[in-house]
């Protein structure tokens, strides 16, 4: 009663004066729409019928106070029971108050706010680089997603062999009302060193998910409390959409590394895009 009593009051802001709308959202019947409305006229019938018949008997006094426990007693044991299924009113508020969405929010933010625009340019910007588009074999966007959600101003910063080495030519769109909006992709050079003194460069296209960072910013925020283990859970759970949402868009599928490191151990962001180097040639070698 409480929560549909909450949702008559928005029932022109959120549901545009649709009762239907205001009972679905706060009763979850979901597919099972058809059988409670049988099954209640069923026995809206029955109860009549059995009145008509023995009306004299239903009308003492214990009967009806059996009658009405039931009808509250029994959605409660069944909510109890954990049988009854949240309305979306109820899913909505746990979900607010436990942080549930943050993750799913920021995936979609940041595909729709950035990756969805810059992907698909991708290749043309590696292209028009004169500088870049013969050193860069993986033509794709590593993204690094630090477990601890810190994200480094630089790169170079988090591991000393990653080293700033420039920028793709920008890519300009018009966007929510700022005209010819730049995106620039940083082009980084990584250096291992050999045993016999000499260094291999290596060159990505590379940058953390700043995405990320509001994540870090919630989990030491007093008015945003999130414990490490909700972060580490939401870390999870934004790598799995994201990549859910990416392999879903045609214009960006094949154009990204999701690059998961701890964030806890520094000289390390070098091995793991070396080793992901590494493989992804030996993938070739072994297809051609």
């Amino acid at each position: 009663m409480c929560l549909i009593t909450e949702e008559f009051q928005h029932q022109q802001t959120r549901y545009q004066g649709k009762w239907k709308d205001v009972f679905d959202s706060t009763f979850a019947f979901g597919s099972y729409r058809l059988g409670i409305v049988i099954v209640g006229v069923v026995s809206f019938l029955i109860v009549c019928f059995a009145l008509y018949e023995n009306y004299e008997a239903f009308s003492r006094p214990d009967y009806a106070i059996l009658f009405a426990l039931n009808c509250f007693l029994m959605p409660q044991l069944k909510f109890l029971v954990g049988l009854r299924e949240l309305s979306a009113v109820e899913t909505s508020e746990l979900n607010e108050r436990k942080n549930k969405n943050v993750a799913d929010g920021l995936a979609w933010g940041f595909y729709f706010g950035y990756l969805k625009l810059v992907l698909p340019e991708l290749l043309n910007r590696i292209g028009l680089s004169d500088q870049f588009r013969f050193k860069i074999t993986e033509k794709k966007l590593f993204i690094l997603l630090p477990k601890t959600c810190y994200t480094y101003d630089d790169i170079e910063d988090a591991d000393s062999r990653v080293k700033f080495a420039g920028h793709l030519p920008e890519l300009k769109k018009s966007r929510a009302g700022i005209k010819e909006r730049s995106y620039k992709h940083a082009v980084h050079r990584v250096e291992m060193p050999r045993p016999d003194g000499k260094i291999d460069e290596y060159h990505f296209v590379l940058e953390y998910a700043c995405s990320l960072m509001s994540l870090y910013d919630m989990s030491v925020h007093a008015e945003a409390p999130f414990t490490a283990q909700e972060r580490d859970h939401q870390v999870m759970l934004f790598i799995r959409k994201l990549t859910e949402i990416l392999d879903g868009c045609p214009d960006c599928k094949g154009k990204y590394k999701l690059v998961p490191i701890s964030g806890n151990e520094t000289n390390k962001i070098a091995d793991v895009l070396v080793g992901m180097h590494n493989a992804a040639n030996l993938d070739v070698g072994a297809d051609d």
